[in-house]
């Protein structure tokens, strides 16, 4: 399979990426490869990719680690995420587990840490008043674009979910959405090494993502009273073509400009669906089905910042033995 290079060759890890990661194209994802291709150019390669397999130790990796998330970013603006650094981690320790089981270096057993993290920052939403002011103009302005703004706040649908939306998934007839699938631009290279970009229509990426929302009975009126005859028109467009999320989210920033809102991210309104579901007493586990997380704990990572009026009824509750 890899006949390129001899037993006790010194390999670099850039030349062994470049015979291992073309191979994985037809087990995985092609937005998965994509990804995996991008962090390769951007990240990998650059920190990494002229020591040789044997050179490639934990506390190499280990030190690469500590200045991806503290300088990593190509824009020279502060440092990555822990989850996209977790996930090169990841990447690297299958490149490796490869190469030995292919014979080319010992067998790598790594143990990579990450500093402690602060406190979770509150997740961006938006208050009840700009929410209103919002769900006003849409409904005054009722737009195929404004209506997706509304949707997200009554479904909590992510952007590649929303602009994949057709009518066809939307089943006035049971009051349900289906969410089935995810639009993206996926970063691509040549075997040149040329960057390209595509659009594509999948399934999510987890099976959790696949999940039917309920209509609720504020947002079925509007669908009702909008609904097109052909069940293949994207919501979004009002036509059979659709729009990409970097399209969609330059509008929706013009959009609260306009409005004079301060600017809430476009995930901040699937925030905003979450925490005004448990402001209201939902139960975590109903939420989590809601947003297709893959489990109820990172649910409550996310929005454990319940408000403090919110903790005032909670200890007052303890009035009742006394």
């Amino acid at each position: 399979m890899y006949q390129n290079y001899q037993k006790g060759e010194i390999i670099t890890y850039r030349a062994w990426l470049s015979i291992w990661l073309p191979t994985k194209g037809e087990y995985i994802r092609e937005s998965t490869l994509a990804n995996y291709q991008q962090a390769v150019s951007k990240h990998i390669l650059p920190a990494l990719g002229d020591l040789s397999l044997a050179e490639l130790t934990e506390q190499k990796v280990q030190e690469t680690v500590l200045f991806w998330l503290k300088e990593g970013r190509c824009d020279g603006q502060g440092g990555l995420s822990e989850r996209t650094v977790r996930g090169m981690v990841t990447f690297i320790k299958l490149s490796l587990k490869s190469a030995a089981k292919a014979g080319y270096i010992s067998r790598k057993d790594f143990d990579i840490l990450f500093p402690t993290q602060n406190p979770t920052e509150q997740v961006q939403t938006f208050s009840k008043q700009e929410q209103a002011i919002l769900t006003q103009y849409i409904y005054l302005h009722l737009t195929p674009k404004n209506l997706g703004i509304l949707l997200c706040m009554h479904t909590g649908l992510r952007i590649g979910e929303l602009c994949a939306l057709q009518w066809k998934d939307i089943h006035l007839e049971s009051r349900t959405i289906t969410v089935s699938k995810t639009l993206q631009r996926i970063f691509l290279q040549d075997t040149s090494g040329k960057p390209s970009t595509k659009i594509t229509i999948t399934p999510p990426k987890t099976r959790h993502s696949v999940r039917v929302i309920p209509i609720s009975s504020l947002l079925y009126p509007v669908l009702k009273h909008v609904q097109p005859k052909n069940p293949e028109i994207y919501l979004l467009t009002g036509k059979t073509s659709w729009t990409e999320p970097r399209t969609y989210r330059d509008y929706y920033n013009r959009l609260l400009k306009k409005l004079e809102i301060p600017h809430v991210n476009f995930h901040g309104l699937r925030h905003t669906f979450a925490t005004r579901l448990i402001e209201n007493g939902a139960d975590y586990k109903t939420v989590s089905e809601l947003l297709g997380h893959a489990s109820v704990t990172i649910t409550m990572n996310l929005y454990v910042h319940s408000q403090m009026e919110q903790k005032r009824k909670a200890v007052e509750l303890l009035n009742f033995y006394f």
